[in-house]
């Protein structure tokens, strides 16, 4: 009798593995099906900015482009606040299925040094799909208002007058913040930062000679240099924008520290499924190399470059510990 119920036993436990066993294959089965049908509804978006700026500009290229090729809704949704933290918690925050994603730029990287306590780790709580493009910044004077036709020339006046001359931005805690902090200390400067609440103000100041020198966007910069009233001394990045191909580099007029660009990226949730983030950056890579895409971008001073998901993730892993360290050595805060 004992070895007949050891006999059933056995018998159960193989027709259950069995069973385990087909179940395991159906959902294997379940999901890469549901993986190669991706998108199978509309996706969101998310723009972590308000509608207007050159971020919300890409991204409805984008959302376009991969609507075409999808042929399901991609649908823009912004999202702004906290330095652009509200709307890149959201989507680390959503079901990590492709649904829900985030487009936007450096700031992802820095804000989250600038408070106590972030609601996010760029690193570990994304899974990077692709970069999408860079943009360089500009160091620009009042023409007026400072005599210096270099940057070199500009250093010199300001070494002259420590804490005379202040240098704006477009907030604090900001690539344009940051930047002058960089330059103030790889130069031996002593420049006073202003802050202002976005660009616009930033540059009405600029061109009425509130604010001598300010760090600006290309495209903020261009028409003013081209009319004479701003002049711009120099540009971030290891190569010069194309927008201003007469402007040269910090590290061309001898400042280092200043080589590395602002980008705009494409994320999802950290456990997105990898053939998702795959097919996303694949896709997206597809849309970035659009003619129409590209010139329409390089008219607002970005330029499409398109990148692995792995590339990408060295690239934000990257750019966190650098931007960290800048911030937690000049303890700029926003709490």
């Amino acid at each position: 009798m004992l070895a007949n119920r050891r006999s059933a036993l056995l018998r159960l436990g193989t027709g259950a593995l069995a069973l385990a066993g087909a179940v395991a294959g159906l959902s294997g089965a379940g999901t890469a099906m549901a993986q190669g049908a991706f998108p199978s509804k509309s996706v969101r978006l998310v723009v972590p900015y308000p509608a207007g700026g050159a971020t919300d500009v890409l991204a409805r290229a984008i959302a376009d482009g991969l609507g075409k090729i999808w042929r399901r809704p991609v649908v823009v949704e912004n999202r702004p606040g906290a330095s652009g933290m509200i709307g890149a918690e959201a989507v680390a925050r959503a079901e990590p299925d492709g649904y829900t994603a985030l487009l936007t730029i450096t700031t992802l990287v820095q804000a989250p040094s600038l408070y106590t306590k972030a609601p996010f780790d760029p690193v570990k709580d994304f899974a990077p799909v692709s970069e999408l493009g860079t943009t360089n910044l500009v160091f620009a004077i009042n023409s007026s208002a400072v005599p210096a036709t270099s940057l070199k020339e500009f250093i010199a006046l300001v070494r002259a007058k420590p804490r005379h001359y202040s240098f704006g931005s477009y907030g604090t805690g900001s690539s344009g913040h940051l930047y002058g902090e960089i330059f103030n200390e790889s130069a031996n400067l002593d420049m006073i930062h202003v802050s202002y609440k976005g660009e616009a103000p930033e540059l009405n100041d600029l061109l009425g000679g509130q604010v001598p020198a300010a760090v600006i966007s290309v495209m903020g910069a261009k028409p003013h240099a081209a009319s004479g009233r701003l002049r711009a001394l120099a540009v971030t990045g290891a190569s010069r924008s194309p927008q201003l191909p007469d402007v040269p580099t910090f590290k061309e007029s001898g400042v280092s520290g200043m080589d590395s660009l602002g980008w705009f990226g494409l994320l999802l949730p950290a456990a997105t499924p990898r053939p998702i983030v795959e097919k996303f950056s694949a896709d997206v890579n597809k849309v970035l190399a659009d003619p129409a895409v590209r010139s329409r971008m390089n008219d607002m001073g970005v330029i499409l470059t398109g990148s692995t998901p792995d590339a990408f993730a060295q690239t934000v892993q990257t750019d966190y510990a650098r931007w960290g360290k800048v911030i937690r050595t000049h303890n700029i805060r926003l709490d």
